[in-house]
């Protein structure tokens, strides 16, 4: 019984994605710094809570979803609950830009982290804004959710997003 529970935890511990801390290591509640998300950093146009979000993707109708909806305006817009100055797609990174990044732990779900780990090895500024996603299991349009999210910008200005993506997006 012991073993088998053993196993079992074992099993958990290797498919459970990891929280790090600041400098990459292992985080300890109570004794750890970072950035991590809170529920102020996930803001719906629907008005859902973190733990009702449901499934979350790329805007299913763009680019004509930023000029036409009212929703996604409300959030983003000039008056919106995270108005932006600046949007765009904040593309994967390129296999050389990539290639730049090779030995940066990145982690899913820690974008601050990725990014700041990235301007470290690399020099690439951080850029601090909104991830942007769509409420895929409502009707097209209709809601949406912004992530507080940081990512990095290449010498030439260009946005790059070197945090791990699901493989549903």
């Amino acid at each position: 019984q012991a073993r088998l529970q053993a196993a079992i935890a074992r099993s958990h511990q290797s498919t459970m994605a990891r929280l790090l801390d600041s400098n990459g290591e292992d985080a300890i509640v109570g004794k750890s710094v970072g950035y991590w998300l809170n529920a102020a950093d996930l803001v719906s146009t629907a008005d859902l809570d973190v733990k009702s979000l449901g499934l979350l993707g790329f805007p299913r109708d763009w680019p004509t979803v930023y000029t036409s909806s009212k929703a996604l305006k409300s959030l983003i817009g000039k008056k919106g609950r995270c108005a932006g100055k600046k949007v765009g797609v904040v593309g994967e990174p390129l296999p050389e830009e990539a290639d730049q990044v090779k030995g940066v732990s990145l982690r899913h779900l820690q974008s601050f982290l990725n990014a700041a780990m990235v301007e470290k090895k690399t020099g690439f500024s951080v850029v601090p804004g909104w991830a942007v996603f769509e409420h895929l299991d409502l009707a097209v349009s209709e809601a949406f959710v912004a992530e507080r999210y940081w990512w990095n910008a290449l010498p030439d200005g260009k946005w790059v997003d070197f945090t791990p993506r699901p493989k549903t997006w």
